[in-house]
């Protein structure tokens, strides 16, 4: 007699009862020591899958996929035992009989080609496991959940629960399960040395990307607190737990000869909800509450709708009905997080719902305990929290993969943090800044979010660390400054967490080319001039070509990375400002080219080199004896770059020197009254004009390239290589980058030989 499986549940809790949540330090074995020198400060996003949000249509099709398996590979953990794996993760009180015989998968792993193996394998499986339903899905993609992808999500088997007969649903999968009929395409390999088990071959590294997009896309369609898939190469299978942290891949499983597949799948068809990875504090709205809530929220009539419960600072519970959330190709590992306007019920007023996963790490507050103290400092600009908690789970719930980076058995892979369900309300429901009414109220919105992010840092010690398009939102004609969760007390010294996951394409220039750098309050001012110049480029009409524009976008947002370091683009584009100063860049909108040039200029100073000839002349105009011996040494020092350099640096710090700088803009003549935002064209790499330059290029003002005949053109032709020592180069030609590079050199020698001329002038004299 078959016995039916009884899954374990934690001591006096059962699936209705939850047990009450606690740290993953207090539930979980003590995590890996990390290192002081692992340990890093600033929130960064970075890579191209998790830039996609972000960033031009570019980088689509397999370089995405593979650049999301190259991202995901430091957060595998294994190979664990797979009769290990089993008795964790879906632990059972008695073994069932074992009615698994050797050779039952005979037809699938003699089929010649990957295609053949679907059906032999489906069929196989519905003998052992009938509660779940095998769905060849490899042809039919998920037009449905899937929009946002870039790609088709359309794995070879999907297992459904609820009698799914054909196709490939995300939202309502249970279980990916992906073939590959060669060996080369293994996303794994085998290690005894305790180096990685990934395989680092293109093709394996394609297939990892591959089935993390099934994931990430099974993961953000459904509420869920983690998921499984299967990757079967021939007669081998791996079966994979994914969650916030990383994941942990079982050794490998000769499925026709092991019973352990077999054994998941029907351990799997018996486990409650919450074992398989099902968010059970989610559920289906009633009729009654969907309709009144489309209706409020102005959705679709056909939008699926769900409830949820969020306890409010009284204890008293706020009802939520929400819609269902949509796919996203983004990483799995991270905060994961959902937000979308929701209807509190109880009080008929829409709010803002968010659930994430925080990071679960000593003196990183939960978003809620930092809103509770903005509201205490009397922070303008920011929403109110009005419920927030820690989600109640049972301990297969919680994420694992930190708890066994540390087993005996783990192959080497980078440091992983923990991560803890958290669920947020919001009193505001803003309109996103890229729906921004005109250019003025787009300025307008950032300049706002700058005083809330100056009352946070002086008047609470809390700096934000996260300045991006999708955390300020324009609510009654204020800009919001949103998401707190990746904030950090200026009173905490030193890093605080081992990964870095924030907003790559609007991080300081500073900050992505210095991965190990300390985030401080210049970096986030920094950011919001790429807040602004994103949206606006993005979303305002330009004088540019489609091809020049997508062109800046990508140098400026989507500076490369090679070992988690950019590249210095965004830098010399701060130095140079070459296509922002020479013309009007915005169509009738002046005040806004200027602003950006302004911006541009100030932030520059953290970046530009100073010839030891300019700091010569720097430090002996600091002698008060000489700077007192004539008033031309004063007016000479003015044209200094180090003294310009010097006197720029105060500004970065100051909260108040950068919102001056929006305020006098913002009350400038010109702005226009009816320039709404509405999206410009970027064009995919295929369409973009091919230009080869010459590796003297620099990305500031003189460019060389290279001509049919393979000699080399100048770019800018209207100056001189070659300049007499008496050319005058106007301050404001070198202020705005438009002076050939030769002639700063130039301009620092003969103002040297100035200064000590009038020095030596004031000082006979006296």
């Amino acid at each position: 007699m078959t016995l039916i499986p009884t899954l374990l549940l934690p001591a006096g809790s059962s699936p209705a009862e939850p047990s009450t949540p606690q740290s993953p330090h207090q539930m979980l074995p003590a995590p890996p020591t990390i290192q002081e020198s692992e340990l890093l400060d600033t929130p960064v996003k970075r890579g191209c899958s998790t830039m996609l949000t972000h960033m031009t249509n570019a980088r689509y099709q397999i370089p995405t996929i593979n650049a999301m398996g190259k991202e995901m590979q430091g957060f595998l953990v294994g190979p664990m035992d797979a009769e290990d794996f089993l008795q964790e993760f879906l632990p059972v009180t008695k073994i069932p009989d074992n009615t698994f015989t050797s050779g039952a998968f005979d037809s699938t792993i003699s089929s010649r080609e990957e295609a053949q193996a679907y059906e032999p394998f489906i069929n196989t499986m519905n003998t052992f496991t009938p509660d779940l339903s095998f769905v060849d899905s490899h042809l039919y993609p998920d037009t449905n959940n899937c929009k946002k992808f870039p790609f088709q999500v359309k794995p070879d088997v999907c297992v459904y629960s609820d009698g799914t007969s054909a196709g490939c649903n995300m939202a309502t999968a249970e279980v990916v399960v992906e073939f590959k009929w060669s060996r080369t395409h293994d996303t794994f390999r085998e290690r005894d040395d305790g180096t990685s088990f990934i395989s680092q071959t293109e093709k394996g590294i394609d297939t990892l990307g591959q089935i993390t997009s099934y994931t990430a896309a099974q993961l953000t369609a459904q509420y869920r607190t983690h998921a499984f898939s299967v990757l079967i190469i021939q007669d081998q299978a791996r079966i994979i737990r994914w969650d916030s942290e990383g994941a942990v891949v079982t050794s490998p499983i000769h499925y026709n000869t092991e019973p352990h597949l077999v054994d998941f799948f029907y351990r799997y068809s018996k486990a409650s909800p919450e074992m398989r990875g099902v968010d059970t504090s989610v559920t289906p709205a009633s009729d009654e509450e969907s309709d009144r809530a489309r209706q409020r929220l102005n959705l679709d009539a056909k939008t699926r709708m769900l409830k949820v419960h969020v306890p409010a600072e009284d204890s008293s519970l706020v009802a939520l009905i929400i819609p269902a959330p949509v796919a996203t190709g983004l990483l799995p590992v991270g905060r994961g997080t959902h937000t979308c306007p929701a209807y509190d019920s109880d009080k008929d007023r829409i709010v803002m719902f968010k659930d994430s996963w925080r990071v679960s790490l000593p003196h990183i507050l939960p978003e809620g305990e930092t809103y509770k103290q903005l509201k205490e400092a009397n922070v303008v600009n920011v929403a109110t929290c009005i419920a927030c908690h820690d989600v109640p789970s049972i301990p297969q719930q919680l994420p694992q993969s930190v708890k066994f980076s540390s087993a005996a058995w783990a192959c080497h892979h980078d440091t992983l943090t923990p991560h803890s369900h958290y669920r947020l309300v919001l009193d505001v429901v803003g309109e996103a800044l890229t729906n921004f009414p005109r250019s003025h109220r787009l300025v307008e919105a950032v300049r706002d979010a700058l005083l809330a992010h100056k009352d946070a840092y002086e008047k609470a010690g809390i700096l934000h660390r996260d300045l991006s398009i999708g955390n300020i939102v324009i609510f009654r004609g204020k800009g919001i400054l949103i998401d707190w969760d990746l904030a950090k007390s200026i009173s905490t010294k030193g890093p605080r967490q081992s990964t870095r996951t924030g907003t790559w394409q609007f991080m300081s220039a500073y900050l992505v080319q210095n991965q190990n750098a300390p985030h401080v309050v210049e970096d986030d001012l920094e950011s919001s001039l790429y807040v602004v110049l994103w949206a606006a480029l993005k979303y305002s009409r330009t004088h540019m070509t489609d091809a020049r524009r997508t062109l800046l976008f990508k140098e400026i947002f989507e500076t490369e990375e090679v070992e988690k370091t950019g590249s210095s683009t965004k830098q010399h584009f701060l130095i140079g400002r070459t296509d922002l100063a020479r013309s009007p860049v915005f169509i009738d909108c002046k005040p806004l080219d200027d602003l950006i040039v302004a911006l541009a200029e100030l932030f520059s100073h953290r970046y530009s080199v100073v010839s030891l000839a300019s700091w010569k002349a720097y430090e002996l105009y600091q002698q008060k004896d000489v700077r007192s011996l004539s008033p031309d040494i004063e007016l000479l020092m003015k044209l200094n770059p180090a003294y310009t350099k010097m006197e720029g640096m105060q500004g970065l710090k100051s909260h108040d020197h950068v919102i001056s700088i929006y305020d006098h803009h913002l009350g400038l003549d010109g702005w226009p009254s009816d320039d709404k935002a509405v999206e410009q064209v970027l064009l995919n790499k295929k369409n973009l004009p091919l230009q080869i330059y010459t590796k003297s290029e620099t990305q500031i003002s003189s460019r060389a390239a290279a001509t049919p005949t393979g000699k080399r053109r100048r770019l800018n032709p209207s100056i001189s290589d070659n300049l007499p020592t008496d050319t005058h180069i106007s301050e404001e030609d070198h202020l705005f980058g438009s002076a050939h590079p030769n002639a700063v050199p130039a301009i620092e020698a003969s103002m040297v030989a100035r200064l000590k001329k009038v020095t030596a002038s004031a000082i006979a004299v006296a």
